[in-house]
C-alpha cells in the first residue's frame, strides 16, 4: 500500500526546525542582515542562524542579497514561496489571542 503524501506533514519537514518559523518570521516583517536577525532572534547562535539562513535558502524560501557597499553587507529576504507563509502567522497570531493565558496573567498582576 502506497503511503499518501499529507500536505501538513511536507509543510512541516521544510519549515519545521527549531528555530526556522522565528527567522521567517522576522523576515516577514522587512529585510535584515546577518547581525539584525541573530538580534532579533533571541538564543540564536551565530551557527545555527548561519546554518538556518542556508537551510531556507536552499529550500527557496529566503534569498541572500550581497550589497556591494562599503563595508559589504548581506541582506535576508523572502521570497514568494516564503511569503506565502505569512498567512500561517496570521492564523497562529489569532488561534493565540483567543487561547493564550495572557489575560489571565494580566488579572493576576493587578
Amino acid at each position: 500500500m502506497v503511503e499518501e503524501l499529507c500536505p501538513v506533514k511536507e509543510t512541516i519537514k521544510i519549515i519545521g526546525k527549531k528555530w526556522y518559523l522565528i527567522i521567517i518570521y522576522e523576515l516577514t516583517k522587512r529585510a535584515k542582515g546577518f547581525n539584525e536577525l541573530k538580534e532579533s532572534v533571541k538564543g540564536i547562535s551565530s551557527k545555527v542562524l548561519s546554518e538556518s539562513l542556508k537551510r531556507l535558502t536552499e529550500r527557496g524560501i529566503a534569498e541572500r542579497n550581497v550589497k556591494e557597499e562599503s563595508p559589504i553587507r548581506v541582506e535576508y529576504y523572502l521570497t514568494d514561496k516564503g511569503l506565502d507563509l505569512k498567512t500561517i502567522f496570521e492564523c497562529m497570531k489569532h488561534w493565540g489571542l483567543k487561547w493564550s493565558i495572557c489575560d489571565e496573567i494580566d488579572q493576576l498582576m493587578t
